[in-house]
């Protein structure tokens, strides 16, 4: 029946008759249980055409029935279907939800997914992903995958990978008193290859997700660093299955040794992607050099909105390319930036403060968890708030931001009219400051959808002066805290 999947088990309780009511005196004579679905089970017998659906159920393989028998015997095979039926029979045939969800939960039991709408995409990508994933790269069978990658293709439209496994490492030659040889460990070449990406990428031409993780996962007392890395050779690959897929929209690389020459390989390649809005390179080891290639990217792209590269490696010279790419107006219509967990000095935050007070629109959020800003860096983010007009939101969660910052942080939001929230978890303000700046935040958001008039703090343009000079605000000087302006006198 289709009735206990396609009403839904909560909407079934929600108007199931309670026990008190069956147990009444006008209600325990009823004979007929319209609510009761299951009446029933184990006291009519089948009709013949339930068991005929059930030897249709189990021939498959030789008999494909659907296209010629009514729509109520189809929904009674759809329940009978073995889930395990081939793919090669049951993709280009079987359309029914319930039947792919029911595949899913036979075949991945301890997956629990929440809000899929399309059961058999989902499936289909979750087999791939467990056929790639536990993929041996030294018998790995290309033509194998490349048939299950086009079967699954046309329903397909994300792909994550959360563990990928590496070839074999050689190791050098046992000694023999009868022959000589170099048996030095540091002689044989380490190798970091997994399986080509290439020939797999390159059918799925609807993929719009890739979520990618080079490691291996459950390695208990089997540990060893190398399982980590991924050679320059699994970056070429995975560019060249890149190249034809026209609708990619989020591309992720988590929890990986992905370094500065790597991330500019593929920085490189997704550039002439315009389909892309969205870059995560959390948990990576990404350094300056790599973050002056995503600041490039970020000047040049056409529709990246989203950056994330929490956690990774950059000082000071990677967030000034980062800050270098939003002062000069980009291209990329970026909405968030999240650069949490990266610790930094208070010279990035000078970087930081001194190109936010100059964006004009973008982004509209910034998010620097626990970067362990205190004391003066702390001011400096608190302080941009004073003249960025951009921001809608700024996650300044797990760093410090007693004292002086307080006030600052203050200062700033009685002069922003734009901002929307503000993330101070666990930042070591008073209950004071957190009810103020609740209270100046309630009333942006009351603001909202009204003409607002430009802040009257900010000073006007002097004559010959540089707008961004009247600011008084140089990169260089980290003792100036934006929003403090000190006298001037305008040339005649």
């Amino acid at each position: 029946m289709k009735i206990p999947y396609i009403v839904s088990v909560n909407t079934r309780k929600a108007y199931a008759t309670s026990d008190i009511m069956k147990t009444s005196v006008g209600e325990a004579s009823r004979k007929i249980i319209a609510e009761d679905f299951e009446w029933d089970d184990d006291f009519t017998p089948a009709p013949l055409t339930y068991f005929a659906a059930l030897a249709l159920s189990r021939v498959f393989q030789r008999i494909n029935p659907l296209h010629k028998i009514l729509q109520k015997d189809v929904d009674m095979l759809m329940d009978l279907y073995p889930a395990d039926i081939p793919l090669k029979y049951s993709v280009p045939f079987i359309k029914d939800e319930q039947y792919w969800k029911r595949s899913f939960s036979t075949k991945f039991p301890s997956r629990k997914e929440l809000g899929i709408t399309y059961w058999k995409g989902k499936f289909l990508s979750a087999c791939l992903q467990d056929y790639l994933e536990f993929a041996n790269p030294d018998v790995f069978i290309e033509e194998d995958a490349v048939e299950l990658a086009t079967l699954v293709s046309p329903y397909i439209y994300e792909l994550g990978l959360s563990q990928l496994q590496m070839v074999y490492q050689p190791t050098p030659p046992v000694p023999s008193d009868i022959a000589v040889e170099d048996n030095c460990v540091f002689s044989v070449p380490k190798v970091y290859d997994h399986i080509p990406l290439e020939p797999v990428l390159v059918k799925l031409y609807n993929l719009q997700e890739i979520s990618l993780v080079f490691g291996k996962n459950t390695l208990a007392d089997s540990y060893n660093t190398r399982y980590f890395e991924f050679s320059m050779g699994d970056c070429e690959s995975l560019c060249r299955g890149l190249e034809d897929l026209r609708h990619l929209r989020l591309f992720r690389i988590n929890r990986s040794n992905l370094d500065c020459s790597k991330v500019k390989l593929i920085l490189q390649n997704l550039v002439k992607k315009e389909s892309i809005e969205e870059l995560d390179f959390n948990h990576c080891k990404i350094g300056d050099y790599g973050m002056k290639a995503l600041g490039g990217f970020i000047y040049i792209h056409k529709n990246v909105k989203v950056v994330r590269i929490a956690n990774n490696r950059f000082k000071e010279v990677g967030v000034q390319g980062i800050a270098y790419a939003l002062q000069m107006n980009p291209a990329a219509p970026i909405e968030l930036l999240d650069f949490s967990l990266n610790p930094m000095s208070l010279e990035c935050a000078t970087t930081f403060a001194a190109a936010f007070v100059r964006c004009k629109e973008k982004p509209q959020t910034l998010i620097v968890n626990s970067c362990g800003f205190s004391g003066a860096s702390a001011e400096k983010m608190a302080g941009l708030l004073s003249l960025n007009r951009g921001l809608t939101r700024l996650d300044m969660a797990a760093n410090d931001l007693s004292g002086d910052a307080e006030k600052t942080l203050i200062r700033a939001l009685e002069q922003n009219r734009k901002v929307l929230r503000v993330d101070l978890r666990r930042t070591y303000i008073s209950d004071e400051t957190k009810a103020r700046v609740d209270e100046l935040l309630e009333r942006n958001k009351n603001l909202l959808g009204q003409e607002r008039e430009p802040s009257d703090e900010i000073p006007p343009l002097f004559l010959n002066e540089p707008e961004y000079l009247i600011w008084e605000y140089n990169p260089n000087n980290p003792d100036y805290i934006p929003g403090r302006y000190p006298e001037r006198v305008p040339e005649v």
